[in-house]
């Protein structure tokens, strides 16, 4: 850019005024730039009751269920299927999204790094729909025999 700049002093040939030095025709632009760009920014800053996509904050819960089982089988779609059917559905009827997934993660014991297939459900929460995720996450536990089952909860905005 400052090539462009000092090419364009050259050749405007302005006899007027003093010639002025590059850099602050490059440091003028950078900041007309960040002003222009500071505009830009979310109005949710200045107005935190208005979600930035005119939609609803909410939060949405993501959990990574694995495949594997310990003793080296793995949940079968009939499986999972069930689980599914008997365990989310229920509390999420309204709706909810399943994708699968290829996790990594490194086995506390052996240090070795792990790959498996999994699925991850993702649900917008609604008032109480808190209360059942222990609950999923403690049936999918017990019956596939899993230490644990992954949780993440983010600020979002939905708007459908």
């Amino acid at each position: 850019m400052r090539m462009v700049i000092d090419r364009y002093i050259s050749k405007s040939g302005a006899k007027s005024g003093p010639k002025r030095d590059p850099r602050h025709i490059h440091l003028s632009i950078m900041l007309a730039v960040s002003v222009v760009l500071g505009g830009c920014a979310s109005t949710a800053s200045r107005n935190p009751q208005v979600p930035p996509c005119g939609g609803d904050t909410m939060i949405e819960t993501q959990l990574f269920f694995g495949m594997s089982k310990p003793d080296g089988g793995s949940v079968s779609e009939e499986d999972w299927d069930a689980f599914l059917q008997r365990e989310i559905v229920p509390h999420f009827a309204e709706g909810f999204a399943v994708l699968e997934t290829h996790g990594f993660w490194q086995d506390g014991r052996t240090q070795q790094t792990i790959s498996e297939p999994g699925r991850m459900i993702s649900r917008l929460l609604r008032p109480g729909d808190a209360e059942a995720i222990p609950l999923i996450v403690e049936a999918y536990k017990q019956q596939f025999h899993q230490e644990s089952v992954l949780r993440i909860d983010t600020t979002v905005c939905a708007k459908f």
